[in-house]
């Protein structure tokens, strides 16, 4: 006797969030918890995604010009390259749970970050599930390292990833989002490797587009189309987040200005502060 498990069960349906998530591959670069008994003040930079969960105590935290209250229970996240400063006060203990990962494919990680972060970086207890225990779980995951432990991990942040964007979803009543079906995606994701294996060279559009074997024209449509933004407006952005990642290491702004093809580190500089928000030299001082 043979029964038909479609008829006794409901089938699973795709929607917009699982169908955009299951374009991406999760890297975890590192997954930990930190732990302090006292107070403490910090400037950092991270040159990947990080998403903090507030297990003991909490933090004041001010990313670009916006300050967060961030209570036990909290997600903050935390975009590359942001300065960030962290003050952790009022609290006789204090630990947190860290995500530090990167995702694929490229032309996708704005606007996953945009999800993220929707509307504001930090997701109250009061939004979510409560992950305590599943972080602490995974902890003891993470120093055992059995086999297959990266996939339990890797799993968890994505249910993580999915509880953060349905919080701010939920914040404004929206479940939409677009879902880029182009026959120019791969070109787009082949020309972001092509800029980054390139990008301390002076990249040419034209050059660019003939070793991707296209027209300049379908080059543009293509980023147009993906990413909504024009190639060159791409690099440009890229070579300034390279510049920041630059800085972290102790390289000099015209050292890094005549490697990117700018004809001063005064131009790079102004360049660097509109789109950074602060100076090559205040972003430099708040390195830790």
């Amino acid at each position: 006797m043979f029964i038909q498990t479609q008829k006794q069960y409901t089938q699973f349906e795709s929607d917009d969030l699982t169908e955009l998530l299951g374009q991406m591959t999760f890297k975890i670069n590192n997954f930990g918890l930190w732990q302090s008994q006292h107070d403490t003040k910090v400037q950092y930079i991270s040159n990947d995604i990080e998403i903090v969960y507030y297990r003991e105590g909490g933090s004041i935290t001010r990313i670009g010009n916006k300050e967060y209250e961030c209570p036990p229970g909290s997600f903050l996240i935390l975009e590359p390259y942001q300065l960030n400063v962290s003050i952790n006060q009022k609290y006789c203990q204090y630990s947190y749970y860290y995500f530090h990962f990167e995702i694929e494919p490229l032309h996708l990680r704005k606007q996953f970050l945009s999800m993220l972060t929707k509307h504001g970086h930090l997701i109250y207890a009061h939004e979510m599930k409560d992950f305590r225990e599943m972080l602490d779980r995974l902890l003891i995951e993470a120093n055992e390292k059995e086999i297959g432990y990266s996939s339990i991990i890797t799993s968890a942040l994505i249910r993580v990833v999915v509880e953060i964007m349905r919080a701010q979803l939920k914040r404004s009543h929206d479940n939409h989002i677009r879902i880029v079906h182009s026959p120019y995606t791969d070109l787009v994701n082949e020309a972001i490797h092509y800029i980054q294996e390139h990008l301390y060279e002076s990249i040419r559009l034209n050059t660019m587009a003939q070793d991707l074997g296209v027209s300049k024209g379908v080059l543009y449509k293509a980023f147009i189309e993906v990413l909504s933004i024009p190639p060159a407006q791409y690099i440009h952005q890229e070579k300034i987040q390279y510049v920041q990642s630059r800085l972290l290491l102790g390289e000099s702004l015209t050292a890094l200005a005549q490697e990117l093809g700018y004809s001063s580190a005064y131009h790079l500089s102004k360049d660097f502060k509109k789109q950074v928000g602060v100076s090559p030299r205040e972003y430099k001082k708040h390195v830790k």
